[in-house]
């Protein structure tokens, strides 16, 4: 094992018995960037997570390499449980997943095309029901009905994203609708609002 895998390693260590994340990439003279990959790459549960990857082009052809379809599957749950603080407001559509891949490590000549990382999410039956997960429950009179006549009498709110940019990563909007002249206002945010887990 050589120095730059113990320190991953210790730096994971350090992360799982709760210190704080800047102190230790700090610490490891290194970028905030640098533990989340890191950290990501345990998650997935290889035996061996910490070993640097082939930079080398990948030619998989039709066939998928296992790994690969491996970490598609675990992002995918991941995503759907929405346990981790990062990952409970993501999408778990395919350009999340393979935004998830990227901060893994993956070079573009690795990462999976979108039809294949689609191929494998149905293979492993981790589609998702968008009727039930978007079901709306009719709210049998239990909140009063409100007819605003008036601008700013009331405003409607709504957080859409992140939505992920190639080469840039997540972004997320603030809309405001004022409800009786619908005027609309948006904020965008990039991803250092929505990933502060390790601030």
């Amino acid at each position: 094992m050589d120095i730059n895998e113990q320190e991953r390693i210790d730096a994971v260590n350090r992360y799982i018995k709760g210190d704080k994340p800047a102190d230790i990439y700090r610490d490891a003279n290194r970028s905030k960037k640098w533990l989340t990959g890191w950290v990501n790459r345990f998650k997935t549960g290889e035996e061996e997570w910490y070993i640097s990857r082939s930079r080398a082009p990948k030619k998989h052809g039709r066939k998928t390499n296992e790994e690969i379809e491996r970490v598609i599957v675990s992002i995918r749950k991941a995503l759907m449980e929405g346990n981790e603080h990062e990952s409970k407001y993501l999408g778990v559509g395919t350009d999340a997943i393979q935004y998830r891949m990227n901060e893994l490590g993956f070079s573009e000549d690795e990462m999976p095309s979108a039809s294949t990382i689609k191929r494998i999410v149905k293979k492993h039956g981790l589609k998702v029901n968008k009727r039930e997960r978007y079901k709306r429950v009719k709210s049998k009179k239990r909140y009063t009905l409100l007819n605003p006549t008036q601008i700013d009498e009331v405003h409607q709110m709504d957080f859409v994203g992140p939505r992920f940019i190639k080469g840039y990563g997540p972004i997320s909007s603030l809309h405001l609708i004022d409800v009786v002249s619908t005027r609309v206002h948006i904020e965008q945010f990039g991803s250092v609002l929505i990933y502060d887990s390790l601030l």
